[in-house]
């Protein structure tokens, strides 16, 4: 792929101002950048196949707002800044790949790419990078806020009291008890239990 046409993708996706940024990081490098549908188990990921002595590749979804595809896409930028150094010598979210993480997104931090209270969080996750955004409610919850897919009469989940019944996915359930970062809930009959991610997006029912 020519670098202007990595570009022009890239501004598709990303906050505008963080695009020549990004740039001098990838023109340094060859690059394969896909954009996939919407995955369940993640946002991202770094391949290459070394056998073929193929062009490393980075997907990300393309579902994302553009902060959060922004900090997906540093995330797989740090993995390969990590294979480039150390090769498969080392774990996949080790001391190396945080410490990449963090060179990495230094600068997006400091030039103020990601608006308050958003960069905040950012700052505070970074103290010590997840293998996955997910892993961090606060910062899962930050990017909801501006993913647009709120409507005005729905909730986080974690936001409701205990009890309250609520719509999620054609079900009506009861809010139960948190078992770590999931509510127990239940159908209204009792019979059927759920574990729900306290960041489900849902519409109290009354």
């Amino acid at each position: 792929m020519s670098k202007e046409r990595f570009r022009l993708r890239l501004s598709i996706f990303v906050p505008r101002s963080s695009v020549d940024m990004l740039m001098d990081w990838v023109s340094q490098r060859a690059l394969e950048l896909r954009i996939s549908k919407s995955r369940r188990t993640k946002l991202g990921d770094f391949k290459i196949n070394t056998q073929a002595n193929s062009i490393p590749q980075i997907s990300v979804n393309g579902d994302l707002n553009s902060y959060e595809f922004l900090f997906t896409l540093l995330h797989e930028f740090a993995h390969l800044e990590v294979y480039e150094q150390y090769g498969f010598a080392v774990k996949s979210h080790g001391k190396e790949w945080k410490t990449a993480y963090q060179h990495i997104m230094q600068p997006y931090i400091e030039r103020d790419i990601f608006p308050e209270p958003l960069k905040s969080i950012i700052v505070r996750h970074m103290q010590n990078p997840k293998a996955s955004s997910y892993a961090d409610l606060a910062l899962h919850k930050a990017f909801l806020n501006y993913s647009g897919d709120m409507g005005k009469d729905q909730f986080f989940l974690e936001e409701l009291a205990e009890g309250t019944t609520f719509e999620i996915n054609g079900k009506l359930l009861v809010k139960g008890i948190k078992r770590r970062t999931r509510y127990l809930c239940a159908d209204k009959s009792g019979r059927k239990k759920y574990t729900v991610s306290a960041l489900a997006i849902v519409r109290p029912f009354s």
